[in-house]
């Protein structure tokens, strides 16, 4: 399924849950009607918000990290470092004194 379908189907659900919320609220709580339909909507807002929020994370977060730029700076070994534009000094070592 594609990433617009995904999302599509996300709110889909998000919008289900939340009529589901307000109508249950209007069916079981003991309080006039107004107020059981706008208690059923906040309950229905908050999950519907916990729902997209956790579709997000889902939808949203990439399978797999980038891979390094072929022609970028690399580093391998216990204490490399590699950079690129760096006009600083990189300190590395376990006193995190400056040898130069």
């Amino acid at each position: 399924m594609s990433r617009t379908g995904r999302w599509l189907s996300a709110i889909a659900v998000a919008l289900v849950v939340f009529a589901l919320c307000v109508w249950l609220g209007n069916l079981f709580l003991p309080w006039d009607r107004a107020t059981r339909i706008g208690t059923g909507a906040g309950a229905g807002a908050v999950v519907a918000g916990v729902l997209g929020a956790w579709a997000s994370s889902l939808i949203g977060s990439p399978g797999q990290s980038p891979t390094p730029a072929a022609n970028g700076p690399t580093a391998s070994g216990e204490r490399a470092v590699a950079t690129q534009e760096n006009s600083g000094i990189i300190v590395t070592g376990d006193n995190g004194t400056v040898q130069r």
